[in-house]
């Protein structure tokens, strides 16, 4: 037995984690977005302070976050579209060539 019969592919990754890590990615860039970007802007004195009772940064969280998490939909499926037509384009040239080889058997 070789050391090449032993080795296993690398899994691929689980959609669960993926989706798990495109959450937390969208959940931190909205974080940041919404509190630490708006309090430097708040301490730089750029923005005005708003009222203790009306804090619009949970509804920016929210809506950051959601709009990360559309953007990462519509990213991949237009990479898994786009994967799908490269491997069909590799296929029908595969297939060409199995035929081109087939003819020249034939011929000979």
């Amino acid at each position: 037995m070789t050391e090449s019969d032993t080795i296993t592919p690398p899994q691929p990754p689980r959609t669960l984690t993926v989706l798990g890590m495109l959450a937390l990615t969208a959940l931190t860039f909205s974080y940041l977005a919404a509190y630490a970007l708006t309090n430097a802007l708040v301490g730089a004195q750029v923005m005005q302070p708003w009222p203790h009772d009306h804090d619009p940064r949970p509804r920016r969280l929210v809506i950051g976050f959601c709009v990360l998490m559309l953007i990462f939909m519509v990213l991949g499926e237009v990479f898994r579209r786009m994967s799908k037509s490269e491997f069909k384009a590799i296929d029908e040239m595969a297939d060409a060539a199995d035929k081109a080889f087939d003819d020249n058997e034939q011929v000979a």
